[in-house]
């Protein structure tokens, strides 16, 4: 069954790991202050925080949600959303999507949203979290790079195999056609606290409106590797040059791209050349955890919507995948039923 905190409606999440515990940080907000109406959420938006048990997700006491917005007037004093957690050393860096509730809502080319920025804020132990005091570490870069200077979140941060770190953000390009133009871009930093704000494009894609929540990660397989990219799209986001090559690749749900194999001591990131595939419909928001070296990856997602149609909510079961020799990546049916003993595949 899937998981649902209680009282709370909760979507985009991520993963880290404390020694041998995963942890869990998720967006939630609570139905009440969303007057028992999900879509008003994203305004309402604090992080969540559980940790993986025999028992299943069990919920992290904090004498507040885990992570709150700003103060009023701040950069970031709307909502908290999505954003990703890498340690360094002892310590834990939180990077995090927010918006400020001054700035007025821009016209997209879908709908009207607030410039999003990325901030950041560092734990030694998961529960107690510092603003950095320069935020946002990572400023909106606006027009000027090419962006439409509105979407600029997601931050799903990793370290290179060259040691630097990445910030794979969700944007979107400024002159595409309506129904495409959504972007994955990186920028790079030498410690964490210090970032080449010039986003570099990892791909602008002719086929979506918008590649939401992304996870980059290579995957080895024998002499060679591949990069991945995992992303969430709704399937009012598809173009209409996908629909028209292929209805059932345009889904509400999580999909990937694959490279070409490449040797295993290239550390530029290869292109993308084929038409992204979906990797399951109906979960949004979609994680694999540790997915860098086994041939096979539990995967999770949270509920897009109920059979009624309505948000769904609620974080799935977790996923058996295989990665193919290929590249493909498919759902595996030996994985199912795993949950009661979850914890012996992490150790």
């Amino acid at each position: 069954m899937p998981w649902f905190p209680l009282n709370q409606y909760i979507w985009d999440f991520w993963f880290t790991w404390q020694d041998s515990t995963l942890h869990l940080f998720y967006l939630q907000a609570s139905p009440s202050q969303c007057h028992y109406n999900p879509e008003r959420r994203h305004n309402q938006a604090v992080l969540g925080h559980s940790q993986l048990t025999p028992w299943g997700w069990q919920t992290i006491p904090h004498p507040q949600p885990a992570f709150s917005p700003g103060k009023p007037g701040t950069w970031d004093d709307l909502a908290i959303w999505s954003g990703s957690i890498i340690q360094q050393d002892q310590k834990y860096y939180l990077f995090y999507t927010g918006r400020r509730r001054q700035d007025a809502p821009q016209w997209t080319a879908h709908e009207w949203q607030r410039p999003q920025h990325i901030g950041l804020a560092t734990s030694e132990d998961l529960r107690h979290w510092q603003r950095f005091p320069h935020n946002p570490i990572l400023a909106n870069p606006g027009t000027a790079a090419g962006l439409d200077g509105v979407a600029w979140r997601d931050p799903y941060v990793i370290q290179g195999e060259d040691q630097r770190y990445y910030a794979f953000i969700c944007t979107r390009s400024q002159s595409a056609p309506l129904d495409r133009g959504g972007m994955v871009v990186y920028c790079v930093s030498d410690h964490l606290e210090q970032w080449d704000n010039q986003p570099h494009i990892l791909i602008e894609s002719p086929e979506f409106y918008q590649m939401e929540v992304p996870q980059v990660f290579w995957h080895k397989n024998g002499h060679f590797k591949r990069l991945y990219l995992i992303f969430s799209a709704q399937a009012k986001d598809c173009s209409a040059q996908r629909y028209e090559a292929d209805p059932s690749q345009c889904v509400t749900g999580t999909y990937y791209h694959v490279s070409e194999p490449v040797s295993l001591d290239c550390q530029e990131f290869p292109p993308f050349t084929t038409k992204a595939k979906v990797l399951i419909s109906g979960l949004y928001a979609g994680k694999f955890v540790q997915p860098k070296g086994e041939n096979s990856a539990l995967f999770y997602g949270f509920h897009w919507s109920e059979i009624g149609g309505h948000f769904g909510n609620g974080l799935s079961d977790p996923l058996w995948f295989q990665f193919q020799p290929d590249g493909t990546v498919s759902i595996s049916t030996s994985g199912f039923g795993i949950s009661n003993n979850l914890l012996e595949f992490f150790v």
